[in-house]
């Protein structure tokens, strides 16, 4: 992906923001055959520590589980949820040289309480099912954040706004819900699209992570 001087000071004022952390690592692999492969992890751990509102638009809020008549579906919880933190991942496998992609996939976790104290999200007493994003939400519980859009828009302003994440870096680090997601009380997961070169270009600009390659 091209990206431009602009892009890349927009993108080390990220890093440099106090909410940001920037991790790297690489996995040297030797397999049966004698070819060696090298795994590179690229992972963003945002603080957030605030609340970060949903709208009540998650189809999976208590109510809407009704299959016979999704038309009548009630609002869900309009709560400002108390969320810890943003881990954004992503890893490039290389094998014999070919550099692939990176793949952010199912990497991307929202941590935020859901004890239902304080007014914060409620994830009720029901026990995971193990099914994916199926995890039955039971009428105790708030429901799922899952596709909540108030959500994600509020997460996407915190970033914007507290860490410094321009609009223009979305091309290089985003993140949306996915039809795959396994939500699980107390996460929300995603999954990542993110540019690992662009990041890691930035870094050993500002002169960390000196050692990427």
């Amino acid at each position: 992906m091209q990206y431009d001087k602009r892009h890349i000071e927009l993108g080390k004022r990220f890093l440099s923001n106090e909410n940001v952390n920037l991790d790297y690592d690489v996995d040297v692999n030797e397999y049966t055959d004698g070819t060696k492969g090298r795994d590179e992890h690229l992972r963003f751990d945002i603080h957030v520590g605030e609340r970060i509102w949903t709208d009540g638009t998650s189809i999976w809020a208590t109510g809407n589980r009704d299959e016979e008549d999704y038309a009548k579906k009630t609002k869900g919880a309009v709560k400002g949820v108390i969320c810890e933190g943003l881990s954004l991942c992503a890893t490039r496998y290389n094998d014999d040289d070919n550099e692939n992609d990176w793949s952010g996939g199912l990497e991307g976790n929202c941590y935020y309480d859901g004890s239902g104290k304080d007014g914060t999200w409620n994830d009720g007493t029901d026990e995971d099912t193990g099914v994916l994003i199926n995890r039955w939400t039971g009428a105790d519980s708030d429901g799922l954040i899952y596709t909540d859009d108030g959500f994600t828009a509020n997460l996407d302003r915190y970033l914007r706004d507290k860490c410094d994440l321009a609009d223009e870096l979305r091309a290089y680090l985003d993140y949306s819900y996915s039809e795959q997601g396994m939500q699980q009380a107390g996460v929300v997961n995603f999954d990542v699209d993110m540019d690992g070169d662009f990041w890691l270009h930035c870094a050993k600009e500002l002169g960390i992570l000196t050692d990427a390659q």
